[in-house]
């Protein structure tokens, strides 16, 4: 195993060779449920079916990509990715949960077309290790407990509290969630896609690792930080003239329903909210390429500018209308089985809920419906190769397959 892995960073300045490798890297991990020792170890097939979404997400990237930069760095994003979804240890598990955003701050000097990038990254840096501080500290003060991954041992309320935030803002939540649009509006598109569909999955991992801490005290604010997130960014993307800066928002609401899902301390919680960063995975990668590709044809990113597309290219559009229904979890959708479980289950526990989700479904199913008039109708022209619909259909099949439950139910 060993052997193969190092195989695979053999190969990492050649993307296709080193995509092709590390998918079979990652498949070992759905017939290997064991200790492969102290630096990786397959422990739940939960992780595995994340790092083959990644894979999945890198692979679509070295074939819509042509910046070999963009998908190196994307490379990077993954490998990092991956390791941490494997780590074994407390320090192995913070350091590749750091290393991720190295990449994405180069991809954002580097790439970026605006100078505030510059602003962005400061954002990203800020945030990111502000809030990580609580982890080294707590690590440094119960370091013999914490040479495995998992806190299957009590501490108090403040300690878990401050430890959460470390993978909280990388959801990320309502109150931390600021440097996410920025950089969003400042990335390239395989960089927003990478973003959206890979380390957002990071702190669901993380709250994964320590939800044992939490044992039923004290979840009442996470439940607070996940409604509020959901219904105010739901208004928030109502208000958006910037479609990407929309789809970050989106993401933000569908991160906090993961949240919700997570902290409901019930025996298939953990499974939903598995299946929705899957279906959240897939349909942010897909709406970030789609406003990518509008962005390089009409040279804005502003909704009402973007108009016609209907007249010219059907195809992709039709792509666009499924991308957009799976967004605000129409019955077809993976999304929607997860997130109905999910409803049932807080409608029996607490009616007030109820309301929050009633506006949440009501806001986000008006702003992808307003997205997807803006975008279809109108008198604009612009041009698309029909052809590149076939890159979109493996992600589309993703959306809108059940085969996961398989492994997560």
């Amino acid at each position: 195993m060993y052997l193969f892995f190092f195989v695979v960073v053999c190969f990492f300045f050649y993307p296709f060779l080193f995509f092709v490798f590390f998918s079979f890297f990652v498949l070992f991990g759905f017939f290997d449920f064991s200790w492969l020792g102290c630096f990786f170890f397959f422990d739940s097939f939960n992780y595995v079916v994340l790092s083959f979404m990644s894979v999945f997400v890198l692979g679509f990237i070295c074939v819509s990509e042509v910046l070999s930069g963009l998908v190196f760095y994307s490379c990077l994003v993954v490998f990092f990715s991956v390791c941490f979804f494997y780590s074994g240890s407390s320090l192995v598990l913070y350091l590749f949960y750091e290393l991720t955003m190295v990449p994405v701050m180069f991809c954002l000097l580097g790439y970026g077309r605006q100078v505030e990038k510059v602003s962005a990254c400061y954002y990203l840096i800020f945030y990111t290790l502000f809030f990580s501080m609580p982890y080294l500290f707590l690590y440094s003060r119960v370091f013999c407990f914490m040479n495995f991954v998992y806190y299957d041992f009590f501490m108090s309320y403040e300690f878990v509290f401050f430890l959460s935030f470390c993978f909280l803002v990388k959801f990320p939540v309502y109150f931390v969630h600021v440097w996410l649009p920025k950089v969003h509006v400042e990335a390239p598109t395989s960089t927003s896609m990478v973003l959206a569909g890979i380390m957002l999955k990071l702190g669901g991992v993380g709250v994964f690792r320590i939800g044992k801490l939490m044992n039923f005290y004290g979840l009442e604010l996470f439940v607070f930080f996940s409604l509020v997130g959901m219904v105010f960014c739901s208004f928030i993307c109502m208000v958006q003239s910037d479609c990407k800066s929309l789809a970050a928002y989106s993401s933000i609401c569908h991160m906090g329903f993961v949240l919700l899902s997570e902290v409901s301390m019930i025996c298939y919680g953990k499974s939903m909210a598995l299946v929705m960063m899957l279906a959240h995975g897939y349909t942010s990668v897909l709406m970030f390429y789609f406003i990518g590709e509008f962005y390089h044809v009409a040279g804005s990113r502003l909704i009402y500018y973007l108009r016609g597309c209907f007249n010219v290219s059907l195809i992709f559009c039709f792509f666009f209308c499924l991308t957009m229904v799976s967004n605000f979890g129409f019955p077809v959708s993976v999304n929607f089985f997860s997130e109905y479980v999910v409803l049932n289950w807080y409608s029996s526990v607490c009616c007030f809920v109820v309301f929050f989700f009633f506006f949440y479904y009501l806001v986000s199913f008006y702003y992808s419906v307003y997205l997807l008039v803006c975008f279809i109708f109108g008198g604009g022209v612009v041009f698309f190769f029909d052809g590149r619909f076939v890159v979109c259909l493996p992600l589309v099949f993703m959306m809108y397959n059940f085969f996961w439950f398989v492994f997560v139910i």
